[in-house]
């Protein structure tokens, strides 16, 4: 397992994009719309970046998702194996297993809230576009 990304919500992607290219050296890799949601994927070294105007699940929470840090996305290789462990130790998913395909490839993903209320992501690669 090993963290794939961190995404942020921001107000304007470019403007966003543009800081982050201009103060620490990030690399623009990709455009686009995930579940709903536009998105700018950085690359920061081995770190990648995702900005967002609005989370992925944000129409599937009771609250508003306010700016700043969304959630870590984590790659695992069985996510099943990995969503049973969860569920066997009563995390609350706020997205269910589910497969999405995007500009970086197809994964299957799921969020969940960890102890201390952090949203976290767990993802599976299908298929990679080699773009991220």
């Amino acid at each position: 397992m090993k963290l794939w990304n961190y995404a942020v919500k921001v107000e304007n992607l470019d403007a966003a994009s543009d800081f982050y290219v201009a103060t620490l050296n990030a690399e623009p890799r990709i455009k686009g719309t995930v579940l709903g949601s536009d998105y700018r994927l950085l690359r920061l070294g081995d770190t990648r970046l995702i900005l967002f105007t609005r989370a992925p699940y944000e129409d599937l929470l009771d609250e508003a998702v306010p700016l700043g840090f969304l959630h870590a996305v984590f790659e695992v290789e069985d996510l099943d194996a990995h969503v049973a462990a969860l569920r066997r130790e009563g995390a609350t998913f706020i997205m269910p297993p589910q497969e999405i395909e995007a500009e970086f490839g197809r994964r299957r993903i799921a969020f969940f809230i960890a102890p201390g209320g952090v949203r976290t992501e767990i993802m599976e690669i299908i298929e990679d576009s080699g773009l991220a």
